[in-house]
């Protein structure tokens, strides 16, 4: 039977539990808690494992996932799908089971059915990525759709419905490439409305800052996302307009989240090269070379602009090279400001193929640990780059590159599933396996290294100290590659 994987049971209480159903479920599991003799919980548990309710069941569930007891929760699950086949978990299956499905038009036809037999439900998330991914599409019928379904239980931070006209908005910030036209129709209404609930706000004698910051944050993201939808339209000009404006105010604003500054910088500094306006575009795309965040098609607007405004391309090369040159000298100064020094934790572990792999034995090189787990998608997502930095340090016997699995959840061989998912993508990563202790459920590496996240990246320079921990994923490939290269650049050097 397949098997249900939870990152949290308040994960399946959100996207398939009704509302009252969910609290009480909550109550009763805090309740649960509080039980601290250990024969009063077996009993409390084992009574709740009798009957023909379901809740009962979910409560006894979501205690032992809560608590890290795999067994327990697996054994439990299967007796649960198979007393109530129609009930809240098997529809929880069905639901992972769809969100699996890799082809769109696959997913949309499996829901439809799903749909057909649970008309009322709330499905939550599957309902907005759905909804999202045939915006990203152009297809506004399907985006509609599943919109409407998502706005049945969707609510704001004070527990109102949200408007349909705002969901849509929403989910058109996904439609700018492939139809800016509609998306900008929507994300007009997106727009004013954010900016009217920003204003009501900042009205009220004492406003909440942390409601603040999120009302101006969201109502510059919808902004940035209609001036992008504008300017990749037939009326590039007016997104100019709007971009200028919007970008201009939130200069002055000086409560505003350097973050939004920058994504609607990006999205202006568009406008400027829709609209020809290379000259005033140029300013703008050599510090995004300088700082790092210009990407192959900037660097291609780079040389556009370049070669608009001094008449050719004369020149160019020296100018660019410039600019990577303080790029680098940039990178390599914020690097040196993000190094620590303490001891790295030895360890030995098993790598899938069951060979013992020690730490210390690795004194001279610079180590590398990547901390991730099959269930983590961020982990996964940062692969790509991993293996271009595997490749680029393959010839080089003073790097050394360990993957460590660690967190382990859900049925089957973790060293198995480990093994599966790096050979099945053909990744050329040395994997190590850092189990849990089955008294503790912890990982004891990722416990000695302090990791509180996956993915972590920790850096050992030469003499066993670790000089970098970095958590988290970035999107750039190329740019994550760079930041590492200079993070085992600088442990070389000891």
């Amino acid at each position: 039977m397949k098997k249900i994987i939870l990152t949290a049971f308040s994960a399946f209480l959100l996207f398939t539990a009704k509302a009252q159903q969910a609290n009480t479920i909550r109550q009763r599991l805090s309740e649960l808690n509080t039980i601290t003799d250990p024969t009063a919980l077996t009993a409390k548990l084992k009574e709740l494992q009798q009957g023909t309710v379901e809740e009962n069941y979910l409560v006894a569930y979501s205690y032992y996932s809560s608590k890290g007891m795999a067994e327990q929760a697996d054994n439990l699950q299967n007796e649960i799908l198979k007393k109530f086949p129609k009930g809240r978990l098997a529809l929880q299956q069905k639901i992972q089971e769809i969100g699996e499905i890799s082809d769109l038009d696959g997913r949309d036809k499996s829901f439809v059915a799903l749909y057909k037999e649970y008309p009322d439900e709330n499905f939550g998330f599957l309902t907005y990525s759905l909804s999202q991914d045939f915006a990203a599409r152009g297809d506004d019928a399907k985006m509609r759709f599943y919109a409407d379904i998502y706005g049945k239980g969707a609510t704001d931070g004070k527990g109102n419905p949200i408007a349909k006209d705002a969901i849509y908005a929403m989910m058109a910030g996904s439609m700018v490439k492939a139809n800016p036209e509609l998306a900008a129709g929507y994300l007009k209404y997106g727009v004013d409305a954010a900016k009217a609930s920003l204003a009501e706000m900042k009205a009220s004698s004492s406003p909440d800052p942390n409601l603040l910051s999120r009302a101006q944050n969201n109502y510059f993201a919808v902004l940035t996302n209609y001036v992008t939808a504008l300017s990749n339209g037939k009326d590039a000009e007016k997104g100019y307009q709007e971009g200028q404006k919007a970008y201009l105010a939130l200069q002055e604003d000086k409560t505003a989240d350097p973050r939004s500054l920058k994504y609607l910088e990006g999205a202006y500094v568009q406008t400027l090269i829709k609209t020809k306006r290379f000259k005033e575009a140029l300013p703008y795309l050599e510090n995004a070379v300088k700082e790092d965040h210009a990407n192959q098609a900037m660097m291609e607007q780079l040389k556009t602009a370049y070669i608009a405004v001094n008449g050719s391309d004369s020149g160019y090369q020296g100018y660019e090279s410039n600019l990577l040159v303080i790029q680098e000298e940039k990178l390599q100064a914020e690097i040196a400001k993000m190094a620590i020094n303490k001891p790295a934790p030895d360890f030995e572990l098993k790598d899938v193929d069951g060979n013992l792999v020690k730490l210390s034995d690795l004194k001279g090189k610079v180590v590398v640990l990547d901390f991730w787990a099959t269930w983590c998608g961020p982990c996964k997502a940062s692969f790509p780059a991993m293996q271009k930095a595997v490749d680029k340090y393959k010839n080089d016997p003073n790097v050394k590159f360990l993957f460590l699995h660690t967190w382990e959840k859900g049925s089957g061989d973790p060293t198995t599933n480990a093994k599966k998912y790096v050979t099945d993508n053909e990744y050329s990563f040395e994997v190590l396996m850092d189990l849990r202790d089955p008294k503790t459920n912890a990982s004891a590496v990722a416990s000695a290294y302090k990791v509180d996240g996956i993915p972590t990246k920790i850096i050992i320079d030469t003499h066993g100290q670790i000089r970098f921990s970095t958590s988290g994923f970035g999107a750039d490939a190329d740019k994550a590659v760079r930041e590492l290269s200079n993070m085992i650049t600088f442990a070389k050097k000891g």
